[in-house]
């Protein structure tokens, strides 16, 4: 029986929790799931790596710059460089990215460097057209050796453990960070004299009216030329 003048009892105790939780007791047969799809795709791949070789960026912003890590593909800059071109890039397991532009040269000459290991360790198997091109050329008279980009391996290389070893992981090549150390010196005194800060603001500001000052002393040489002419 309610006592005095307080609102009528309406408790709300119905949520029904168990539609909002989520559950994920399948988690065991989705990691088993997940390593035999792996296991299967080695051995659909067999013997070519699992993966694409990528190459060595650093990681964006000053804070983060120090960090080495795996970016999406190579540029077109350094496959030309490493002697390729992005179609054959990709049939012999290098990732390419047409969209990246890196403006660092250290960058470029280690990632130029890696594909050149790459491409010395690499055994290119030879497939049916090739083998077909091959005996066609062996038949023919006078017939001129075709021009490859990378060689493919003879048939002792085709019998050798390496060709039989197949790289699984996303690390075909592992990254190789070259830390540079400088060893300790002392302070001189040009370099106490040497004011880091003025002189970055004096580069900034030349940075910014250099275009003005040009054009300036374009119109003054111009201005210059024309008294000279009107003078003669």
């Amino acid at each position: 029986m309610v006592k005095h003048n307080h609102a009528i009892p309406n408790v709300h105790l119905r949520k029904h929790w168990h539609h909002l939780v989520k559950t994920f007791f399948n988690q065991p047969a989705k990691k088993k799931q997940r390593q035999e799809a792996r296991q299967a795709k080695a051995t659909r791949l067999f013997p070519r790596p699992v993966s694409y070789l990528r190459p060595m960026v650093r990681c964006p912003t000053r804070r983060y710059n120090m960090k080495v890590r795996y970016g999406r593909g190579y540029t077109l800059e350094e496959l030309k460089l490493a002697g390729l071109n992005a179609a054959y890039a990709r049939t012999i397991g290098i990732a390419v990215d047409h969209r990246r532009q890196d403006t660092s040269m250290e960058t470029r000459d280690l990632n130029v460097k890696r594909l050149k290991a790459y491409l010395s360790k690499l055994i290119l198997f030879p497939t049916k057209n090739s083998r077909k091109m091959a005996k066609k050329m062996a038949d023919t008279k006078d017939a001129k050796p075709r021009k490859l980009i990378v060689e493919e391996a003879t048939a002792d290389k085709l019998s050798s453990a390496a060709a039989k070893k197949q790289v699984q992981g996303k690390e075909v090549l592992p990254l190789q960070e070259q830390m540079v150390r400088e060893k300790p010196q002392g302070i001189t005194a040009e370099m106490k004299a040497e004011k880091a800060f003025t002189k970055l603001r004096t580069e900034k500001v030349r940075a910014k009216y250099d275009g003005v000052r040009r054009k300036r002393a374009e119109l003054a040489r111009k201005e210059a030329e024309e008294k000279a002419a009107k003078g003669q």
